[in-house]
């Protein structure tokens, strides 16, 4: 048994520790993701905003275009090999006022486009919060970079736009191998730490949650096994040892059922060895008179043929009588009886079932009385089943009183809409521990 215990504990911990060391794994991989993602991110919103002003403030030094609106070639190659020698990082276009490029300097001279969207510009000449926009790479037709631009006007005349990438092609792969190996490794090994402390304080919490649950199992499967006695200890209010609480409460109940059930089938087996014998006897009576009356009848007198015929239909109702309360023992047990309610006046049966017990109990000395309220209401109810009820009760009383003790029918309202009936005598009443038992199936009292 113990060895199936820890088996279970054994694959039920391992299961639960599995999916969680999974989760973490998942869940590392996205927070690397996510630190490199927002690292590259952040450098290249913080490269935008320090060089925002870079178009605007070239364009104030240094006028590319002559007096007749053509390109001064010389001073912007001027300018913008002076402006790579101090950020190499950097590519400078000069664009018409249609975007088109007249000119640049860029490594290698290599340039795909010959001119670029003017929207992004547009948005970031009229943008005042600084947001990060991307525009058009000439060099890389299909993606974005950051920049800075600048309007190039002669008075209130529009000549072009100075526009200029602020990471160029060699300094983006140059920087995500230095920030993606940097921002990577720092997150592997903040990760790692994070991941090996996580993992062991999850292991150590699954352990603890996986060993109250063996418990739980453990008791489960005593009690399916046949100990019914068995309870799962409870420590705390945890929603495991609710689990267990209910689990015991359920045993308890289980268990209680259990030895009623046992306490019937006993309390069955001696009513039917009691009526095996309160059948057998009028039977035999039967059988007996029945065969002297076969067998001698020529010399039995006509007056002992009359006694003998009279016993036999004596034990004949007898008998019919025992099998009749079986049946109907039978019915109320598989709940086929079904009250028939009806409306009737309850004194007119009271009385009734009086006068019926009153010839055997003047016979044996007993006085029967009845006592009834005055204006009892009409009651609704299965007359036999409650004529049944009452007879049995009168038959009890009977059976128990000796002479001169006085058997009492009251009957009376008790709360509005109700009648009480109650039977009472003074005979030799019920055993102090028999009272307890009264209203349970089979069990039969001795009486004091």
């Amino acid at each position: 048994m113990k060895g199936k215990e820890k088996i279970v504990f054994s694959k039920l911990y391992w299961q639960i520790s599995a999916i969680f060391l999974i989760v973490l794994v998942v869940f590392a991989a996205t927070a690397i993701y996510i630190f490199v993602q927002s690292a590259r991110d952040y450098s290249i919103e913080v490269n935008q905003k320090l060089n925002r002003n870079l178009a605007g403030n070239t364009v104030d030094i240094v006028k590319p275009f002559l007096e007749d609106g053509k390109v001064n070639q010389e001073a912007v190659e001027d300018l913008v090999h002076s402006m790579m020698v101090i950020n190499p990082t950097v590519e400078v276009y000069l664009l018409d006022k249609e975007g088109a490029i007249l000119s640049y300097v860029a490594p290698e001279k290599v340039v795909k486009l010959e001119r670029v969207s003017l929207t992004p510009i547009q948005d970031f000449l009229n943008d005042h919060r600084q947001s990060v926009i991307y525009g058009d790479d000439p060099r890389n037709p299909g993606e974005l970079k950051i920049f800075s631009a600048a309007r190039i006007t002669e008075g209130s005349h529009l000549l072009g736009y100075l526009y200029i990438i602020l990471a160029s092609q060699e300094y983006v792969s140059a920087s995500h191998l230095v920030i993606g190996s940097y921002i990577l490794g720092l997150s592997i090994r903040s990760v790692i730490v994070i991941l090996i402390v996580t993992a062991l304080m999850g292991l150590v919490a699954f352990w603890f949650l996986t060993k109250k649950l063996n418990v739980i199992a453990s008791g489960i499967q005593k009690f399916r096994s046949g100990q019914y006695d068995t309870r799962i200890p409870v420590k705390g209010k945890s929603e495991l040892d609710k689990i267990s609480l209910v689990f015991n409460e359920m045993a308890e109940t289980i268990e209680k059922n259990i030895e009623e059930l046992k306490g019937v089938d006993t309390l069955r087996t001696e009513l039917i060895s009691n009526v095996s014998h309160d059948l057998r006897t009028p039977v035999a009576s039967i059988q007996g008179y029945a065969e002297t009356l076969l067998l001698k009848k020529d010399t039995v007198s006509k007056e002992d043929q009359q006694k003998y015929l009279e016993t036999i239909v004596k034990n004949s109702e007898r008998l019919k009588k025992l099998v009749s309360e079986l049946f109907e023992l039978s019915k109320l047990e598989s709940n086929q009886i079904k009250p028939e309610m009806e409306t009737f006046v309850i004194a007119e049966l009271i009385y009734d079932i009086a006068n019926k017990y009153r010839i055997i109990s003047q016979k044996k000395g007993i006085s029967i009385n009845t006592i009834l309220s005055e204006d009892l209401p009409l009651v609704e109810a299965d007359i036999s089943l409650l004529e049944r009820a009452l007879q049995n009760l009168i038959d009890n009383a009977v059976k128990f009183c000796d002479e001169g003790d006085t058997i009492n029918i009251e009957v009376n309202m008790k709360d509005v809409g109700k009648v009480g009936v109650r039977i009472s005598d003074s005979g030799n009443g019920i055993k102090k521990e028999d009272i307890p038992h009264i209203f349970e199936r089979y069990y039969k009292g001795r009486g004091k």
